[in-house]
């Protein structure tokens, strides 16, 4: 891609920077509501069973959410 007088050349530094930021923050996410299972069962009076279901359901809705996110940066 050669730019022509007056073009600017697209930057994608600020989108890449963006994207492994927001990799990095899914990936502390899990690792604190893994680590926090513990003090949720102790807490909340639950079985292991109970307290696995959190992780659980926080892994199958990041899952979830994932495709549609891809989709709606491709629309904006």
């Amino acid at each position: 891609m050669n730019p022509t007088a007056g073009e600017a050349t697209p930057s994608y530094w600020p989108v890449t920077i963006c994207v492994m930021l927001a990799t990095i923050m899914q990936a502390i996410d899990t690792t604190i509501a893994n680590v926090a299972l513990p003090y949720m069962q102790g807490t909340l009076s639950a079985t292991l069973d109970q307290a696995n279901w959190v992780l659980t359901s926080y892994i199958v809705a990041a899952a979830i959410m994932t495709p549609p996110t891809g989709w709606l940066a491709a629309t904006m």
